[in-house]
């Protein structure tokens, strides 16, 4: 009996420190929102320069040039807000996914294994 507690003290142990490895991926992971965040914030920013550089499309002879400009930042802007909302929503379905498979790969297979022997040790 000893030494079935301390094989089964020994999993617990292994399946902890992989369950924590596991929130410690999810973390790190993401931890990439800020990149979308800040994806998010350029975005923004080009679509005020292509509000104010609209203002100025009236100018003649430099006005076409930059209503052009102007149309150009604000796809540009949009697209980048789009990416934005895109990446956070795949920075958070990866975290979790990782989160999820790190542990389970490295305890389920040790897990079944050792289901399988437990009941015939002493």
């Amino acid at each position: 009996m000893p030494r079935r507690r301390t094989l089964d003290l020994l999993f617990a142990l292994w399946a902890a420190i992989w369950v924590a490895l596991g929130i410690f991926v999810w973390h790190e992971v993401r931890g990439l929102r800020p990149l979308a965040d800040t994806v998010a914030v350029a975005g923004t920013s080009l679509g005020d320069t292509a509000a104010a550089l609209r203002s100025f499309s009236a100018i003649p002879l430099v006005g076409s040039s930059l209503r052009r400009v102007a149309e150009d930042a604000a796809t540009t802007a949009a697209s980048a807000k789009a990416s934005a909302r895109d990446g956070r929503r795949s920075v958070d379905r990866l975290a979790i996914i990782l989160g999820i498979a790190v542990p389970l790969v490295a305890i389920g297979p040790p897990g079944v294994a050792y289901a399988l022997v437990r009941p015939r040790l002493a």
